[in-house]
């Protein structure tokens, strides 16, 4: 007599072959687990792999912004090169012109000043001939030689002033 609500023997004796199957396999994935952690030896190689590629990133990325960073710093130090060498050419400039203007004056004062002594040696050299010949006897004065040699003679000491003045300067 059999129960109508009672179970198949063979389907229960399948159903329990799957829960064994079904336990065996978490059996072994707990065994592989356990035996996974207590292989210190693998898991220390892991966590060394895991660290060096860490740091290996950590260390691309700080390279790179070391180069950035380089990068900025060199390109910042070319613009204070370019402008201070701007700024010095322009200062160079501006002292070279403001030097060939002082020398342009002082030139044009050392020519006037030298105009100014050779027009007074002339001067003191024609008053001292006609002092010179005011003092000679009448008869001297009259001859033609005479102030032909006074001139001369005059024209050589208003030169040999003039040289004298410029030799100076």
């Amino acid at each position: 007599m059999s129960n109508p609500e009672s179970p198949d023997p063979a389907d229960n004796v399948k159903e329990l072959r799957e829960q064994i199957d079904h336990t065996r396999e978490e059996l072994a994935q707990t065994v592989e687990a356990l035996a996974a952690k207590s292989d210190v030896k693998t898991r220390a190689k892991e966590r060394a792999a895991l660290v060096t590629t860490q740091a290996k990133d950590r260390a691309a990325v700080i390279t790179a912004q070391a180069k950035g960073k380089a990068t900025v710093a060199t390109t910042q130090a070319k613009e204070k090169a370019a402008v201070a060498t701007a700024q010095a050419k322009e200062k160079a400039t501006v002292t070279a012109a403001q030097a060939r203007e002082k020398a342009t004056v002082t030139a044009a004062q050392a020519k006037e000043k030298a105009t100014i002594a050779t027009a007074t040696a002339k001067q003191k050299a024609t008053d001292s001939s006609q002092a010179a010949r005011q003092k000679l006897p009448p008869a001297v004065r009259e001859k033609p030689t005479i102030p032909l040699a006074a001139a001369g003679a005059a024209t050589l000491l208003a030169v040999l002033l003039g040289w004298l003045v410029r030799r100076r300067r």
